[in-house]
């Protein structure tokens, strides 16, 4: 039996007690992009950039996924918190790369707005993870997490994907489903 003393009660109390269990951290997770319909190629390249192929098969590295909406930068999809998000879990289907083994990396970035809806200033990566070479289709599963100690804390997000080394036929990406964890 573990007992540690509690100041508020100033008692020693069990640790693994059933009636007044320890706190967790509550978990929000929700769906915040679905792109069923666009079948895109990832990007070519060596390193991350912001200017990459995105989520839904754009290259423009100005315009943000997730984020807010103020004055006149917009967002791909627009939620109230984007501050908030912990993690993003990124779930697609990969088509075969042929007889090269090709890895597919996914990188998130974020950036800050002004009040007026400028950005602060440009993109900051934040964080990327890769899911290994193979040449089949498969189902992938990124997972994006920010510090363990907190949020990631920007106003909006960018979420692109690169591919290396190319390939005959190059791996497509679709049926992109993009999770946010609060």
């Amino acid at each position: 039996m573990n007992t540690v003393y509690n100041p508020l009660t100033k008692q020693w109390e069990r640790v693994d007690d059933v009636v007044r269990p320890l706190p967790v951290i509550a978990r929000d997770t929700r769906l915040v992009v679905a792109n069923d319909t666009t079948l895109f190629t990832p990007t070519l390249s060596t390193g991350s950039s912001p200017g990459q192929t995105d989520v839904f098969g754009n290259s423009d590295g100005s315009r943000a996924n997730i984020g807010i909406a103020v004055g006149s930068t917009n967002a791909d999809i627009v939620i109230p918190d984007p501050w908030r998000i912990r993690r993003f879990i990124v779930v697609c289907h990969r088509s075969a790369s042929g007889t090269t083994n090709v890895a597919i990396t996914c990188t998130v970035w974020g950036r800050l707005l002004a009040p007026d809806g400028t950005p602060a200033a440009g993109w900051r990566w934040l964080t990327q993870t890769s899911d290994g070479n193979f040449n089949y289709s498969s189902p992938l599963r990124f997972v994006l997490p920010g510090s363990l100690a907190g949020v990631f804390g920007f106003d909006q997000y960018r979420i692109v994907f690169r591919r290396e080394p190319d390939s005959n036929p190059a791996p497509q990406l679709s049926l992109v489903r993009v999770y946010a964890e609060f």
